[in-house]
């Protein structure tokens, strides 16, 4: 269910993160959104817009499905452990600490954490060849992880500070999204299908799309971080010697604030659809094989 969400969302929308990594990974100056599309495109054709695709879609899969199996698991359980803790609930029979609402929203968030801290070490490796493959570093996938082997063996697919800027741009990220979306679906989206069941498709799009775009405004300047990490220049595999505040300060010192924004704009053309996308098909499969 997760993952089939995932791979429809990826391959519709590829060309948008194509042209969102390209726009990050160049150091010095900010590209157009059409000056990086032209950048890709010039390297091979239209072909190009798609590199990475099917290293993104396969390893996504996995990923995804932990992630979502581990957030609805905490969900549930954590949800529930707080409630018997310091909710309506409490077995000690003393008045509730907080309110069932109010530990609704902090267990999503934690379980939010928990999914995308467990997800995160199976995102890094795909995410290092994929990019590498937007970029134009490599012309294929085949040639990528020979290549990266030969170089570095393991230790390419999990450059230095890798997993921790992934961690760092991830779990805001699934904090942020889901919030965003458990609030709407609730609050919106689930009261207004009672009235009228047959607009419910939309309003999971609407739902999705809103949520996926804050979340990847919000996150947008560790984006930018994790790219020049995950993406060293040719030759220089120590790049920022894998610190995040080393290449934010780089970051930092080649535009100033408007730097982080670099490629904010095909990353929401890209993060709202593909969320409208994703949690469309998320709750379609949800209903049609009954799971809750």
């Amino acid at each position: 269910m997760h993952t089939a969400s995932s791979a429809c969302s990826k391959t519709i929308l590829a060309p948008l993160d194509t042209i969102k990594t390209v726009q990050q990974h160049v150091e010095g100056k900010s590209l157009g959104l059409f000056e990086a599309g032209r950048i890709v495109v010039g390297r091979g054709g239209v072909g190009e817009l798609y590199a990475g695709l099917a290293v993104s879609a396969l390893g996504s899969m996995p990923s995804v499905g932990l992630y979502f199996g581990v957030y609805s698991y905490c969900k549930r359980t954590v949800g529930s452990a707080f409630t018997r803790c310091l909710g309506s609930q409490r077995q000690d029979g003393k008045r509730p600490l907080c309110s069932d609402e109010s530990l609704r929203t902090i267990s999503i968030a934690c379980s939010a954490a928990i999914g995308n801290t467990v997800a995160s070490f199976s995102r890094v490796p795909y995410e290092v060849v994929k990019q590498n493959l937007q970029t134009g570093k490599y012309s294929s996938t085949v040639t990528a992880m020979q290549s990266m082997w030969n170089e570095s063996g393991l230790r390419a697919f999990f450059p230095l500070g890798g997993i921790s800027v992934q961690m760092a741009r991830d779990i805001p990220y699934a904090i942020f999204t889901l919030l965003s979306y458990e609030f709407l679906r609730e609050k919106w989206a689930l009261k207004r299908s009672q009235q009228d069941p047959n607009g419910r498709w939309w309003r999971d799009m609407v739902a999705g799309g809103a949520s996926g775009g804050l979340g990847s405004y919000l996150t947008n300047p560790m984006d930018v971080v994790k790219t020049r990490i995950q993406t060293p220049p040719v030759g220089d595999s120590t790049a920022c010697s894998g610190s995040i505040m080393a290449c934010a300060n780089a970051v930092w010192e080649e535009g100033g604030p408007s730097a982080f924004l670099r490629g904010s704009v095909p990353r929401l053309l890209h993060k709202v659809p593909a969320n409208s996308c994703f949690f469309l098909f998320y709750e379609f499969f949800k209903r049609l094989l009954r799971v809750e």
